[in-house]
């Protein structure tokens, strides 16, 4: 029986699949391909800490955003910085604030 994925993968899972004994195909993607599959990945593994709120997928999070950081050439440091710089600016989410509507001035 075969199963279809299509999804990105961890590097080891090929040799993982192949020591259990199974078959399986893989392809490597081109760059907008990884980047589309990144961005799927982070939505996916968001899903998945939402459902169960595991750590684990927290941490898999934490990964394919790492990988998208290092796929768009960015400085981990300066997305931090800007992170720091947003928090001043702005604060964080720690008040746990949700905005419900803002009255407008009519024009």
């Amino acid at each position: 029986m075969k199963i279809t994925y299509n999804k990105l993968i961890r590097d080891k899972i090929p040799e993982l699949i192949e020591k259990s004994g199974r078959k399986h195909s893989v392809k490597e993607l081109n760059e907008k391909e990884y980047h589309d599959a990144l961005i799927d990945k982070i939505i996916e593994e968001i899903q998945e800490f939402r459902e169960s709120d595991n750590e684990e997928e927290l941490a898999d999070i934490y990964e394919a955003l790492e990988c998208l950081v290092e796929l768009k050439d960015y400085e981990p440091m300066h997305i931090d910085y800007l992170r720091l710089k947003k928090r001043e600016a702005q604060g964080s989410f720690n008040k746990r604030l949700l905005l419900e509507e803002v009255e407008e001035e009519e024009s």
